[in-house]
Protein backbone atom coordinates (compact mmCIF):
# COMPACT_ATOMS: atom_id res chain seq x y z
CA UNK A 1 0.00 0.00 0.00
CA UNK A 2 1.15 3.28 -0.92
CA UNK A 3 1.82 6.15 1.78
CA UNK A 4 0.24 8.71 -0.69
CA UNK A 5 -1.68 8.65 -3.44
CA UNK A 6 1.83 10.10 -4.88
CA UNK A 7 3.10 7.04 -4.68
CA UNK A 8 1.40 5.66 -7.49
CA UNK A 9 2.81 7.70 -10.05
CA UNK A 10 6.47 6.06 -9.71
CA UNK A 11 4.47 2.25 -9.39
CA UNK A 12 2.80 3.78 -12.94
CA UNK A 13 5.83 4.44 -14.99
CA UNK A 14 8.11 1.73 -13.83
CA UNK A 15 4.91 -0.59 -15.38
CA UNK A 16 4.99 1.58 -18.39
CA UNK A 17 8.79 1.35 -18.64
CA UNK A 18 8.79 -2.51 -18.30
CA UNK A 19 5.46 -2.82 -20.54
CA UNK A 20 6.56 -0.83 -23.73
CA UNK A 21 10.58 -1.41 -23.78
CA UNK A 22 10.47 -4.98 -22.71
CA UNK A 23 7.16 -7.28 -23.21
CA UNK A 24 5.58 -5.25 -26.03
CA UNK A 25 9.01 -5.78 -27.98
CA UNK A 26 8.97 -9.64 -26.56
CA UNK A 27 5.61 -10.49 -27.24
CA UNK A 28 4.51 -12.88 -24.58
CA UNK A 29 2.32 -15.72 -25.99
CA UNK A 30 0.92 -17.15 -22.31
CA UNK A 31 1.07 -16.77 -18.41
CA UNK A 32 4.22 -18.47 -18.38
CA UNK A 33 5.76 -16.57 -20.88
CA UNK A 34 4.92 -13.28 -19.30
CA UNK A 35 6.02 -13.88 -16.08
CA UNK A 36 9.35 -14.94 -16.95
CA UNK A 37 9.67 -12.27 -19.11
CA UNK A 38 8.78 -9.77 -16.78
CA UNK A 39 11.16 -11.39 -13.70
CA UNK A 40 14.23 -10.54 -17.21
CA UNK A 41 12.62 -7.45 -17.52
CA UNK A 42 12.85 -6.23 -13.92
CA UNK A 43 16.52 -7.48 -13.81
CA UNK A 44 17.44 -5.97 -17.06
CA UNK A 45 15.81 -3.00 -15.71
CA UNK A 46 17.45 -2.80 -12.05
CA UNK A 47 20.52 -4.35 -13.12
CA UNK A 48 21.94 -3.04 -16.76
CA UNK A 49 19.41 -0.15 -18.31
CA UNK A 50 21.45 3.27 -17.57
CA UNK A 51 18.87 5.68 -15.86
CA UNK A 52 19.31 9.56 -16.87
CA UNK A 53 17.77 10.72 -13.60
CA UNK A 54 20.71 8.71 -11.33
CA UNK A 55 23.23 9.88 -13.78
CA UNK A 56 23.28 7.26 -16.06
CA UNK A 57 23.65 4.71 -13.99
CA UNK A 58 21.81 1.57 -13.24
CA UNK A 59 19.26 1.30 -10.05
CA UNK A 60 21.92 -1.08 -8.66
CA UNK A 61 25.12 0.49 -9.39
CA UNK A 62 23.43 4.11 -8.10
CA UNK A 63 22.83 1.65 -4.69
CA UNK A 64 25.75 0.29 -4.41
CA UNK A 65 27.76 3.72 -4.82
CA UNK A 66 24.87 5.43 -2.20
CA UNK A 67 25.37 3.00 0.39
CA UNK A 68 28.95 2.00 0.01
CA UNK A 69 30.65 5.22 -0.97
CA UNK A 70 27.97 8.49 0.65
CA UNK A 71 30.53 10.78 1.34
CA UNK A 72 32.15 10.47 -2.38
CA UNK A 73 28.33 10.89 -3.76
CA UNK A 74 26.58 13.77 -4.07
CA UNK A 75 23.60 12.88 -5.58
CA UNK A 76 20.01 14.59 -3.53
CA UNK A 77 17.02 12.55 -3.53
CA UNK A 78 13.54 13.65 -3.47
CA UNK A 79 10.51 11.56 -4.57
CA UNK A 80 7.77 13.22 -2.98
CA UNK A 81 7.36 15.91 -0.86
CA UNK A 82 4.03 16.31 0.80
CA UNK A 83 4.36 18.95 3.15
CA UNK A 84 5.93 21.42 0.56
CA UNK A 85 2.53 20.59 -1.51
CA UNK A 86 0.66 21.30 2.00
CA UNK A 87 2.13 24.66 2.89
CA UNK A 88 2.13 25.82 -0.76
CA UNK A 89 -1.74 24.66 -1.52
CA UNK A 90 -0.68 22.43 -4.20
CA UNK A 91 -2.12 19.43 -2.72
Amino acid sequence: MALSAQDNAYAERINRTIKEEYLDYWNPKNFGQLKRQVNKAVKHYNTKRPHDNIGKLTPECFEKKWFNNRQDVNYVLTIFDNEKLIKTGQH
